[in-house]
């Protein structure tokens, strides 16, 4: 009877120490690098919040991608670059990041760090309407009334043949 309890014993000694494992190495944070960020940035903390967003927007991370556009934006921590805030936009929104494609959209619309553009425009807004957003929308048909059918046509023909980048 007694070789029936060994491999139990094992097995909790087993499980025990895998858990100790798994708490000392920090695979179970509680938080990630992108909740640390948005409250470094709620906080008013731009520089902590850029510190954190930067590292992970260039591995691709579409959000931090948008929260770096949005900052370049504004001028938080960094200089104000509607430029540099349209190329964050860029690679976001082609995530299917709707955050970005709406701004994308707006920022085309405007010719703000890119040359205006209501066929762009209406690309992205297009996309982001798709995933819901009422305003992208609205947004839309206003930027519709400056575009010829046929314009309208062959974007639509686009955005149902769009695919998001990974």
């Amino acid at each position: 009877m007694s070789a029936k309890r060994k491999p139990g014993k094992i097995f909790i000694i087993f499980i025990a120490l895998a858990v100790i494992g798994l708490f000392f190495t920090g695979c179970c944070k509680k938080t990630s690098t992108m909740d640390e960020a948005g409250k470094a940035y709620q906080s008013g903390d731009f520089k902590k919040a850029a510190e954190m967003f930067v590292p992970e927007a260039e591995k691709g991370n579409a959000e931090a991608q948008a929260n770096i556009a949005f900052m370049y934006y504004c001028g938080m921590h960094f200089p104000k670059d509607h430029k540099k805030a349209a190329e964050w936009y860029t690679r976001s929104a082609k995530q299917n990041y709707l955050n970005a494609q709406f701004s994308l959209g707006t920022l085309y619309e405007n010719g703000e760090g890119v040359k205006r553009d209501f066929e762009k425009a209406y690309f992205w807004y297009s996309l982001a309407e798709k995933q819901g957003d009422k305003d992208a929308k609205r947004l839309r048909r206003e930027v519709e009334r400056q575009l010829s059918a046929k314009q309208i046509k062959e974007l639509k023909q686009k955005i149902a043949a769009w695919k998001p980048e990974k």
